[in-house]
């Protein structure tokens, strides 16, 4: 600087040439132009709008605001707006000194030391792979993309750093930006939305290492992408237009994911439903539910690719969505009734009784004790078989009103009874004769650690290799 002003001083100090001298014609208007601007300036805001683009475009905004935390361009202009409205004398001379139609002779001259600063976006790349280095959760292509990030994909970051004007004559470290970033980031959002999706995620987990069509590994790493994205924006409120388009890409192609996950997981409950009730006999009803399953889950999975295509709008993938849950959850419904009525079903017509003695004490208390728990319980379940009958069917073809007329609980209460009497009538034929007349036909079986006797020979061995008659056939016959 020293030297500069050295070989600056002869310039300065030499005898003023004769035509520098003369007096400037266009001085003597100065005031009244001077006036009218400061005029206009102080009543029209569109004038004060014009001179803040015309400072900022001169890289000049630093000399009559401060830029510090001022992020966006919007916010310098609107600094300088406010600037020129208190300061209009000076505001009206620099508009006739850019305009260059009047204004001060400049007098001395000052130099400009250029400085720079590292780009928030590359120390933000920085930390972010430092962070991802550091955590045991992060996969290897994460790792792989940060360091992307960062060494070779200098197109996401910002394309100029910030410009500081320093040194004697420049104001000490305001800056000027040439590349303004002017999407403020929602952090809360963005924590919202990485909060949930990685919840999704954590409860969507394939059982089993099933994963049909490799959706969750695609939805997981495109949910890595996101976490990548989004921690190398930590730490700023605002972000430039590129950073702003990848950052949606990355968001809409995991909910585009998620959306096709949460269809196929639908699709796959109606597929264990139709594989649970096809190998059931239950007739033209339930092969007529088992189509409409079918159907459905070829619906859900048309709907989830079309999901994961990518090719869907927020819009479109909440329509796509919805649609998949309506059409599940109605079929699904008729699925679940008719499922709990077919095992209510089975536990009502039972598995014949249980030894001799127990089909004696049926019969003795059926003759003499009509009313006792033991025959009274095995009536209303054979009474219950045809009610039971009607309201399958009318569940497999949609309707589930005969559910309403059924009493399921007394039913269970009802089966629950009898396999008690059975099981106790069993242990009274051990423990009274079995024991003594066919002791080497004794069977031990553990359980929890301690023995469990059971005759070798019973009435359920005796017609081993044949159908067992049902409990309500039994007692038909019986009565």
């Amino acid at each position: 600087m020293t030297r500069k002003l050295l070989l600056l001083l002869p310039l300065l100090c030499a005898p003023a040439a004769p035509g520098f001298c003369q007096p400037d014609p266009g001085r003597a208007e100065a005031p009244a132009d001077a006036a009218a601007v400061r005029d206009k300036l102080a009543s029209s805001l569109f004038a004060r709008g014009d001179l803040a683009d015309k400072i900022v475009d001169a890289g000049m905004a630093d000399r009559f605001i401060s830029l510090e935390g001022l992020e966006t361009h919007a916010d310098v202009r609107s600094a300088l707006m406010e600037w020129i409205r208190l300061n209009p004398g000076r505001a009206a001379a620099t508009w006739l000194g850019i305009k260059g139609s009047g204004g001060k002779v400049h007098t001395s001259i000052q130099t400009r030391e250029m400085t720079w600063e590292f780009n928030p976006s590359f120390l933000a790349a920085i930390k972010a792979l430092n962070a991802a280095a550091g955590s045991a959760s992060v996969s290897q292509e994460a790792m792989e993309m940060a360091a992307r990030r960062l060494y070779g994909e200098a197109q996401l970051l910002d394309e100029a750093p910030a410009v500081v004007f320093g040194g004697a004559g420049g104001g000490g470290g305001a800056s000027a930006r040439l590349d303004y970033a002017d999407y403020r980031l929602n952090r809360a959002g963005l924590e919202r939305e990485l909060s949930r999706a990685g919840e999704w995620l954590a409860a969507a987990r394939p059982q089993g290492g099933r994963d049909a069509g490799g959706v969750y590994a695609a939805a997981f790493a495109s949910y890595q992408d996101f976490v990548v994205a989004a921690s190398a924006l930590k730490g700023r409120s605002a972000i430039s237009e590129r950073e702003a388009l990848r950052l949606e890409a990355l968001r809409g192609r995991l909910r585009s994911l998620l959306s096709a996950m949460a269809l196929r997981v639908r699709s796959s409950a109606l597929e264990e439903a139709g594989a649970a009730l096809g190998g059931d006999a239950a007739g033209a009803a339930a092969a007529a539910l088992l189509a409409e399953l079918q159907a459905a889950a070829g619906k859900l999975e048309a709907l989830a690719a079309r999901a994961a295509s990518g090719g869907a709008d927020l819009a479109e993938l909440t329509r796509l969505v919805n649609a998949g849950e309506d059409s599940f959850a109605r079929l699904y419904m008729r699925y679940t009734v008719y499922d709990a009525l077919e095992n209510l079903r089975r536990k009502a017509a039972g598995a014949g009784f249980s030894c001799f003695n127990d089909y004696a004490v049926y019969r003795l208390q059926a003759a003499f004790f009509p009313a006792a728990p033991y025959p009274r319980a095995l009536a209303e379940l054979a009474a219950a078989a045809a009610p039971l009958a009607d309201a399958l069917a009318g569940a497999a073809a949609g309707d589930i009103s005969a559910v309403a007329d059924l009493d399921a609980a007394g039913l269970e209460r009802s089966a629950d009874a009898v396999a008690a009497y059975a099981a106790h009538n069993r242990a009274v034929q051990f423990f009274s004769w079995g024991i003594i007349f066919r002791p080497v036909e004794l069977q031990v079986l553990p359980g929890n650690g301690l023995p469990k006797f059971r005759p070798a020979f019973a009435i359920a061995d005796i017609a081993a290799g044949k159908s067992r008659r049902g409990r309500a056939a039994a007692v038909a016959v019986a009565k």
